[in-house]
């Protein structure tokens, strides 16, 4: 009986890690398709963040973390008309870690980000499959934008 117990406990914790490096290959077109279908309110942003780096997270467990912290963005946001010069912004990054794997962006760098809208302000989730956040390469920003126009917006498997 103590080793079914001890090969069901193995197990949930192996599969839990194994859940976690499940993640869908990133694709702008399928977080747009998502964020469009959500509840909440999204923006489509280019630019910057800066913010000063978080500690990595103990991730010795399993449970995920999460760690938020204050940010400032500068650069444009996707309209109809297509990238637009953006006031800046205050908001709040959530970086958040699954096990060993943590979302990530740096201090500076240039993103594409789907950042939610809210009364309460502005919020990036950074999560560990990086589904918020883009490399905003030629192909990545003709594709968003095809996107937001409507004239296309496939994913890419």
């Amino acid at each position: 009986m103590k080793s079914v117990i001890l090969a069901a406990t193995i197990s949930l914790v192996l599969g839990g890690q194994a859940q976690a490096l499940s993640c869908m290959r990133p694709d702008v077109a399928r977080t747009f398709d998502w964020a469009s279908e959500a509840n909440e309110s999204y923006i489509i942003l280019q630019g910057t963040f800066a913010f000063t780096q978080p500690a990595r997270p103990n991730t010795s467990n399993v449970a995920p973390t999460s760690v938020r912290l204050p940010a400032t963005f500068n650069g444009r946001y996707l309209g109809a008309d297509g990238f637009v010069d953006a006031p800046i912004l205050d908001v709040t990054l959530e970086f958040s870690c699954v096990s060993a794997w943590c979302g990530s962006i740096q201090n500076g760098d240039d993103v594409i980000a789907f950042v939610q809208q809210s009364d309460s302000g502005y919020m990036l989730r950074v999560d560990a499959c990086h589904s918020t956040v883009f490399n905003p390469t030629d192909d990545t920003l003709q594709r968003v934008t095809s996107c937001m126009r409507g004239t296309g917006c496939d994913t890419v498997q």
